[in-house]
């Protein structure tokens, strides 16, 4: 093998290299072993066909397929022997194959090389929503409204959708085998979306003490497994009757959902409120810390990953100009290479600062991860597993995690205003206007940046190679 040439353009490698006549034969022997040991031929013994039939027998294949496994050995061995990490994979094309061997190009792109810089200069605002009495009232409000109270009705004649009914229910099926097959003073919500229909409407029209038969056949991908896809016969005799009316603001209705009294109710309907919006000055926290990192840098970054990360931004851009009636026009076109260019120089920043500071990403932390997205697509669960635990898919995975652990890392390297402010005004940082569509004069320098990371939030995806 020789290295005819080698040129770079930006991140961009080209090598010439030539394999010879005695490099390729060798490959060919191997690969010829290889073939012989799977051949199965009557009159021979497996693995015992002479090398000369199975070349007659293979030949053009053997041939090519040496070749490539030969093109592909050699490429491998001058990355490594050259210790260059590459982003994403190498590409190979045959120049010329004759008397005198193959000579190939081996192309990539290798990952940009860049000092970290100190962030202990960076500020950022942490803004503290003051909770007001309209907001606890607003969640409480919400509760009351959904939360029925339910009132036994001794004069109703039949049952009704909308109601509530107490019965006594003894469930099997043709095997007889299941457990814990009688239950008793079971509350039912005629009309329950949660429920079968099936299961539920044979009590419609049913009287107080009336005992009705029915049978129930379930889907096959229920959660319970032992009913899925089973057909249950149920008995259920009716006790009770119940009629919803509403709650009043008061000490029964706080007792209603689990508190002593109105007051207490009133506290932890602050620390609900107190909860969602921390998580969302979180969020504003981490997209202007890495807004600040990614302003900090200004590198090459590979054409390939630029190209993928661009593609998705303008699809997601596009799909938004066609919902609001805008042009896509070419100075948005510009302004989304310029966000997939950022989106990849933090990536590569952020894996970098998690090696230099030995911050990992678990298995343990990306098989939840995983999980947590499974649970997210009922019916789904088995192809999400399959997509995310394959070696081109996991970066997604790491990615986001790493970008999180990072950020809490440098949350405590770096300057941190409080500032308190109104809830209306939290959400308005938080859910800034789409600002791609306007002149760019009538945006606010301050915030551009934000705008852009929020309508495209981005997906951090470590560079490739580089963890």
């Amino acid at each position: 093998m020789k290295v005819l040439s080698r040129t770079s353009d930006g991140l961009g490698r080209c090598y010439n290299i030539l394999i010879s006549p005695g490099e390729l034969d060798a490959a060919m022997t191997t690969k010829l072993h290889e073939t012989a040991k799977k051949v199965r031929l009557d009159g021979f013994r497996p693995g015992k066909v002479p090398l000369e039939i199975v070349k007659r027998m293979h030949g053009d294949s053997l041939v090519a397929e040496s070749k490539k496994q030969a093109i592909t050995n050699i490429s491998k061995k001058i990355l490594d022997d050259e210790k260059l990490v590459i982003s994403f994979s190498y590409i190979t094309d045959i120049v010329k194959d004759d008397e005198n061997g193959l000579e190939f190009t081996l192309k990539f792109e290798i990952v940009p090389t860049f000092e970290l810089k100190d962030v202990s200069g960076i500020e950022i605002k942490k803004y503290v929503a003051e909770i007001a009495d309209k907001e606890i009232d607003e969640i409480l409000e919400t509760v009351r409204k959904d939360h029925k109270k339910w009132v036994e009705n001794k004069d109703v004649k039949k049952i009704k959708e909308g109601q509530k009914v107490i019965v006594d229910l003894v469930l099997r099926t043709a095997s007889k085998k299941l457990k814990n097959n009688k239950i008793s003073d079971l509350e039912i919500v005629i009309g329950d979306k949660t429920l079968l229909e099936d299961f539920w409407k044979h009590l419609i029209g049913a009287k107080i003490a009336e005992t009705r038969e029915f049978s129930v056949t379930y889907p096959t991908d229920i959660a319970d497994k032992a009913l899925a896809g089973k057909t249950v016969e149920y008995e259920a005799t009716v006790k009770k009757i119940l009629d919803s009316t509403g709650y009043n603001m008061d000490d029964e209705f706080a007792k209603s959902i689990g508190h002593e009294n109105l007051e207490k109710a009133r506290e932890w309907a602050k620390s609900r409120a107190i909860s969602k919006y921390d998580y969302m000055t979180k969020d504003i926290m981490r997209r202007d810390l890495l807004d600040k990192i990614a302003e900090m840098y200004d590198f090459d970054v590979p054409q390939n990953m630029l190209r993928i990360e661009y593609n998705g931004i303008t699809r997601q851009i596009k799909e938004e100009a066609q919902k609001l009636g805008k042009e896509f026009s070419p100075a948005i076109q510009e302004e989304c290479n310029k966000i997939a260019q950022k989106r990849i120089r933090l990536g590569f920043v952020i894996t970098s600062m998690a090696k230099k500071e030995k911050i990992t990403v678990s298995r343990n932390e990306i098989f939840q991860s995983i999980k947590n997205i499974a649970t997210m697509h009922p019916g789904r669960e088995k192809a999400i597993w399959e997509t995310y635990t394959r070696d081109d898919s996991i970066q997604a995975i790491i990615g986001p995690i790493l970008e999180v652990k990072i950020v809490n890392f440098l949350l405590d390297k770096i300057k941190v205003t409080e500032e308190k402010c109104s809830v209306s005004k939290l959400v308005s940082i938080d859910e800034e206007p789409f600002e791609f569509f306007k002149d760019d004069k009538s945006i606010p320098q301050s915030k551009k940046s934000s705008a852009k990371s929020k309508t495209t939030k981005r997906k951090s995806s470590p560079p490739k190679g580089t963890v």
